[in-house]
C-alpha cells in the first residue's frame, strides 16, 4: 500500500532523524518526491511511503506525535486537457518528466511520474494545471 504525504517541519525538527526512524522502527519505504527543507528555518517534505496499511497508520500516528504536521495527498495534480494548446512550455519547468511532447507535438501527462511540485502551474499560459488538495493525517 502507498499514501502520498506533505509533512511540514519546525526549525527543531529539521535537526531529528525522522526520516529514518520511519524506515527503522515502522519498517516503511519513503520516496522524497519533493524537498524544500533547510537547518534553521524549517520546511516541506513530499513524501511517498510504502508498507503495510497497519505500519502507514502507526507512522502517521509517530508523525503526529512528534509535531509533524502530515496531510494526506488526496487528489494530485489536476489538468484540463480539453484546453491545452500544445504550447510546452510546462515542459520545461517539468524535472520529474511528468509532462513531454509526443512525437506528434501534443502534450503528453504521466501521472505517474508526477511530484507534485506545482511549477507547472505557473508556467502555463492557459493556468490548465491545479495543485492537489492535502487532507490532515
Amino acid at each position: 500500500m502507498k499514501r502520498r504525504y506533505a509533512l511540514r517541519f519546525t526549525p527543531a525538527l529539521v535537526e531529528q532523524p525522522i526520516v529514518s526512524k520511519l524506515a527503522r522502527i515502522y519498517d516503511v519505504d519513503i520516496n522524497i518526491l519533493n524537498a524544500d527543507v533547510a537547518s534553521g528555518r524549517g520546511g516541506k517534505l513530499i513524501v511517498e511511503l510504502s508498507g503495510t496499511e497497519k505500519d502507514l497508520d502507526a507512522s502517521a500516528i509517530y508523525l503526529s506525535e512528534i509535531g509533524v504536521r502530515a496531510s494526506e495527498m488526496v487528489k494530485e495534480l489536476l489538468f484540463k486537457q480539453d484546453g491545452c494548446i500544445d504550447c510546452g512550455s510546462c515542459t520545461a519547468v517539468c524535472s520529474a518528466g511528468a509532462l513531454s511532447m509526443n512525437k506528434e507535438a501534443k502534450l503528453s501527462f504521466d501521472v505517474s511520474l508526477c511530484v507534485v511540485c506545482g511549477l507547472c502551474v505557473h508556467a502555463c499560459p492557459m493556468r490548465l494545471f491545479e495543485v492537489s488538495h492535502e487532507r490532515e493525517a
